[in-house]
C-alpha cells in the first residue's frame, strides 16, 4: 500500500499531488498494525521519496520554488511522522488494554463461551473448559459447539449456550465421569451477532442450601420433640390415674363410667397430638403442586368456617383481586387459610379482613383481625411447634402454615399489638413462576 501510494503521489506532482493525503492514512494503518517503530521507518522512507520526487518534478528550481517545495515537504514530513507516532502509541495502549482484558477473563471463575451465529466457538476462557472437564489448554476456536457438546446429556446445556435470552436458569448436567453439576447460564447477543454465554457452577451452593434446610428441619424437629413430650405428659398422667382406679375394681358404676370417659377423651387427645406431629414431620415436595385459584380457596374456607358456633357474629371484609392463581396444593392452601382464620376467631376477633393482591412474582395474602393480639415475645415464637396461648392441645397450626408456605417457595410474617389485633402476611408464588425444588 505504501509503495503504490508513493508511486501515485510521485507521478502526480509529489507533495503538491491531490493524492498526497493518502500517505498519512497509509502511515496510520502501518503504525496501528505494526507499532511505532515500523510507522516511523515508513514515514522516513516516504519523506525521502517525496523529496526526490519534488526535486525531479521541478522544471526551474529557482530559490522561490525550492523554498515553497521545501515548506510543503517539511509539513508533509511532520505530518507523516506525527501520525506514525500517535498511531503507534494508540496501538500500544490498545494492546495493553487487550492484555488486561485477557487477564481478567482468564481469572474469572465463571465460564465464558463466545460463539458466532453458526454456532462456532470464537473464544473461551480456562474456567469454561475446567467446569466442563475438558483438558487444560484445549483450544476450541473454530470448533462447532455441537461437536464439543455432542452427548445426549449435553443437549439442554448446549441449547442454553446457543439460544439468546436464556437468563438465570439452572441446568443439571452430568460430566463424563458421572459427576452431577448444576449450572446457572446467562446467554446474551452482542453487536455483530455474537452470542456470549456465561455460566457458573452452583452445585456447592445448592448442596449448602439443602444442608441448611435439613439443619433447620432438624432444629425444628428438636423443638417439636420437646413440645410433644410436654403435650403428652398431661394426658398420660390422666390415663395412668384413671387406669389405676379402674383396675382396682372398687369404683361404683357411675365413677367407673367417668373414668372410662377420661380414658377415651385423653386417648383421643393423644391421637390428635400424634397426628399433628406426623403431619408436621413429613416432607412436602413442590413436585405435587399445581395451579390453584386462591380466591376460590378463600371462599370455600370462609363458607366452611361460617358454620362454626363461635364464628356466627364474625364480620368478614374481602378485598380480593380477580384471577389470582398461585402455585401450591389445594388441600394445603385450605389448611393454611383455615388455620389463620381459626387463629383469629379463637383470639376473640369480631371483624376479619382478607385481602389478596398481585405483586411482581408472588401474590400477597393478608389476614387481619381485631382480636387480643400478641406480645413481641410471642410473635418471635409464633411459628414454632407447640407454641400456643390456648388451654386446649394444639400449637401446631401456625408451624404447619409456615412449613406449607416455605415448601412452595413462599413465606409468612406476623405483625401484632396486644389488645389491637393481628395481621398475618403470606406470600404465595404465582403459577407462572416455578419455585426451587427443595424438600423441607
Amino acid at each position: 500500500d505504501l509503495i503504490a501510494s508513493l508511486a501515485l503521489v510521485s507521478i502526480t506532482g509529489g507533495v503538491a499531488s491531490p493524492f498526497a493525503p493518502l500517505l498519512p492514512v497509509v502511515i496510520v494503518i502501518t503504525g496501528a498494525r505494526r507499532g511505532t517503530r515500523a510507522g516511523v521507518l515508513r514515514a522516513t522512507v516516504a519523506s525521502l521519496v517525496l523529496a526526490s520526487a519534488t526535486i525531479l518534478i521541478a522544471q526551474t528550481p529557482d530559490a522561490e520554488t525550492i523554498s515553497q517545495g521545501a515548506a510543503s515537504w517539511m509539513a508533509m514530513v511532520l505530518a507523516l511522522h506525527g501520525v506514525a507516532i500517535l498511531s503507534g502509541r494508540l496501538t500500544h495502549r490498545w494492546r495493553v488494554l487487550e492484555e488486561e482484558h485477557d487477564r481478567i477473563v482468564h481469572a474469572l471463575e465463571e465460564g465464558i463461551i463466545v460463539t458466532d451465529l453458526k454456532g462456532r466457538v470464537i473464544r473461551t476462557n480456562p474456567a469454561a473448559r475446567t467446569l466442563l472437564e475438558f483438558p487444560e489448554g484445549d483450544d476450541w476456536r473454530g470448533e462447532p459447539l455441537s461437536e464439543l457438546l455432542r452427548r445426549s446429556t449435553d443437549e439442554e446445556l448446549r441449547l442454553a449456550f446457543s439460544q439468546s435470552g436464556h437468563f438465570g436458569h439452572c441446568i443439571d448436567w452430568s460430566s463424563r465421569v458421572g459427576l452431577k453439576k448444576s449450572f446457572q447460564v446467562r446467554t446474551t447477543v452482542i453487536d455483530g451477532g455474537l452470542r456470549v454465554a456465561v455460566f457458573t457452577d452452583r452445585s456447592s451452593e445448592l448442596r449448602a442450601i439443602e444442608a441448611e434446610a435439613r439443619l433447620q428441619h432438624l432444629e425444628a424437629l428438636e423443638e417439636l420433640a420437646l413440645g410433644l413430650a410436654h403435650e403428652i405428659r398431661n394426658p398420660l398422667a390422666s390415663l395412668r390415674g384413671a387406669a389405676v382406679e379402674l383396675v382396682s375394681g372398687t369404683l361404683p358404676p357411675d365413677q367407673a363410667q367417668r373414668m372410662e370417659t377420661i380414658v377415651r377423651r385423653e386417648s383421643d387427645r393423644l391421637d390428635r397430638t400424634v397426628d399433628g406431629f406426623l403431619e408436621y414431620s413429613r416432607s412436602r415436595r413442590v413436585e405435587k403442586s399445581t395451579e390453584v385459584d386462591l380466591n376460590m380457596v378463600i371462599e370455600e374456607v370462609l363458607e366452611s368456617i361460617g358454620q362454626r358456633q363461635d364464628a356466627r357474629d364474625l364480620t368478614v371484609i374481602r378485598q380480593l383481586e380477580e384471577e389470582l392463581r398461585v402455585f401450591g396444593d389445594s388441600d394445603s392452601l385450605h389448611q393454611v387459610i383455615r388455620n389463620l382464620v381459626i387463629n383469629a376467631i379463637e383470639a376473640g376477633a369480631s371483624q376479619l379482613k382478607i385481602s389478596c393482591s398481585q405483586r411482581v412474582d408472588h401474590v400477597l395474602l393478608e389476614i387481619s383481625d381485631d382480636g387480643a393480639g400478641m406480645s413481641a415475645e410471642l410473635q418471635k415464637r409464633a411459628f414454632l411447634p407447640f407454641v400456643s396461648t390456648k388451654t386446649r392441645e394444639g400449637g401446631l397450626g401456625l408451624a404447619l402454615v409456615r412449613k406449607i408456605l416455605e415448601s412452595v417457595g413462599g413465606w409468612i410474617d406476623v405483625k401484632s399489638q396486644p389488645g389491637t389485633g393481628t395481621t398475618f402476611q403470606a406470600a404465595l408464588p404465582t403459577a407462572s413462576r416455578t419455585p426451587a425444588k427443595v424438600a423441607i
